[in-house]
């Protein structure tokens, strides 16, 4: 008896792949600052499969209108992600935004994107420098819909890295 061959034996690492390319050419579409604070950032986009950070373990809770917040602490700082919803709609904004204090106070951060396809780093994207606050707005390509993601925020403020992971699911 023949055993059945598998027509397409890498369909989970040719997945991963794509998502991992879409993302990566995937572009920020702009970002910008409560008044009080300042950012510099660079669109460079590199893939890799794994991770650089320390885990931390964040607490997501829903908060008034809908919007989602994830938020991470060791060491005296903190750090929170607010998202309006976990299913962006395809090349349309989906704003985000941060706040990153030490001791209660704003601190000099900076962020950087990774998007994690069945719990692997597929991409690495955008690195941005602020104080305390930070706002940005991202549009998902399609080829992201229906793959369930997770966005992560890598926040690094005075030598402490945390890792605020939001899941999401592109819809058209």
């Amino acid at each position: 008896m023949k055993t059945p061959r598998l027509t397409h034996p890498v369909s989970g690492a040719l997945a991963l792949a794509i998502v991992g390319c879409a993302l990566a050419l995937a572009a920020c579409g702009s970002s910008s600052n409560k008044p009080t604070s300042s950012s510099t950032g660079s669109s460079a986009a590199t893939t890799s499969t794994t991770s650089p950070t320390t885990p931390t373990t964040p607490t997501t809770t829903a908060t008034a209108g809908g919007a989602n917040v994830v938020s991470a602490s060791r060491e005296g700082v903190t750090a929170t992600l607010h998202a309006h919803t976990h299913h962006p709609v395809v090349e349309r904004a989906w704003p985000i935004s941060f706040l990153v204090t030490r001791s209660g106070r704003p601190a000099h951060a900076s962020v950087m994107y990774e998007y994690l396809f069945d719990g692997q780093v597929v991409a690495h994207r955008s690195h941005y420098s602020f104080d305390g606050s930070f706002a940005d707005v991202f549009r998902w390509p399609a080829s992201a819909v229906g793959y369930s993601l997770t966005f992560r925020a890598v926040i690094v403020a005075g030598g402490v890295t945390l890792d605020l992971d939001y899941p999401v699911q592109v819809v058209r």
